[in-house]
């Protein structure tokens, strides 16, 4: 099942350019500069997925995390951005499990376009709507905080009254989200 979760991730991905003249130690290529940024950014916007749904294991995790700190610590670096919320994924996905649900073709799509969140409605008693911004990681806990926030609610206790109910086929399937 691993096996056909990960082939449908490179399927969905799209082809991926290769440049056999990287000189690995220098960082440097010889081939078109256009191949090869294309190619870090496929190969980054790949590390997000992978660490926000596997775990690494614990004699990797030390060393990609540093190396994960130190891309995105490096002032100018190109993917400094990206490899800050690889760091947060796969923070989250020690401390959380990682996703239990492998993403969509619809969503592993639009992280290898770059787009990883979107804006998620939840409902409230009264028909009152809220959007809450949904990350790859983003757990229900994460979410009932942010929507607790909203409402004034700032007390561990009184976030501790609220959960997420999943609402499917127009409310045929109801059931709670764990937070974590």
């Amino acid at each position: 099942r691993k096996l056909r979760s990960w082939l449908n991730l490179l399927s969905e991905t799209g082809p991926w350019p290769t440049c056999s003249a990287v000189v690995p130690k220098l960082g440097a290529c010889r081939c078109a500069p256009v191949l090869c940024s294309d190619s870090c950014q496929r190969g980054w916007r790949l590390l997000y997925i992978l660490t926000a749904f596997h775990r690494c294991s614990e004699v990797l995790k030390p060393f990609l995390l540093k190396y994960l700190q130190q891309a995105s610590r490096s002032t100018g670096a190109q993917y400094q951005g990206i490899a800050k919320a690889c760091e947060q994924n796969l923070k989250k996905t020690f401390q959380h499990g990682g996703r239990l649900v492998p993403p969509s073709s619809m969503e592993l799509k639009a992280m290898m376009a770059g787009r990883s969140s979107k804006r998620q409605l939840f409902l409230f008693p009264g028909g009152i709507e809220r959007h809450v911004k949904i990350k790859t990681c983003t757990v229900a806990l994460e979410a009932v905080e942010e929507l607790c926030y909203e409402m004034g609610l700032h007390r561990l206790e009184a976030m501790e009254e609220y959960a997420i109910f999943l609402v499917t086929n127009r409310g045929a399937l109801i059931q709670i989200l764990p937070q974590t």
